[in-house]
């Protein structure tokens, strides 16, 4: 089951408004276990302002689903100002050598 990275970075003088903005749009993309779950959120103050971490274990066979969730949800950010956010996918140890035809140890 892939991983889905969700990162986020902000001026620190836009928290009010991105947290606003979450508590916004979380009834409109609620928890779906069927798709996955989230293992980490986790957020740190660097020198350019708040960044924050989601990783999100997709369920085996949900991965669209999924991703075109988060780039909806990643999406309704684009208009406050200074926010940046990036999504990538990582593969599992065993994903990544099973696609060399390798087992894990």
């Amino acid at each position: 089951m892939p991983y889905i990275f969700i990162k986020f970075m902000y001026p620190t003088h836009k928290i009010d408004e991105v947290v606003k903005k979450n508590l916004e749009i979380v009834p409109k993309y609620p928890p779906n276990p069927s798709l996955g779950e989230s293992v980490v959120t986790a957020a740190k103050g660097v020198d350019q302002g708040i960044v924050s971490l989601t990783v999100y274990e997709v369920k085996e066979g949900k991965f669209d689903e999924a991703m075109e969730i988060w780039m909806k949800g990643a999406a309704e950010f684009r208009n406050i100002e200074g926010l940046e956010y990036s999504i990538e996918v990582w593969a599992t140890t065993a994903e990544a050598m099973g696609a060399l035809g390798m087992t894990p140890p």
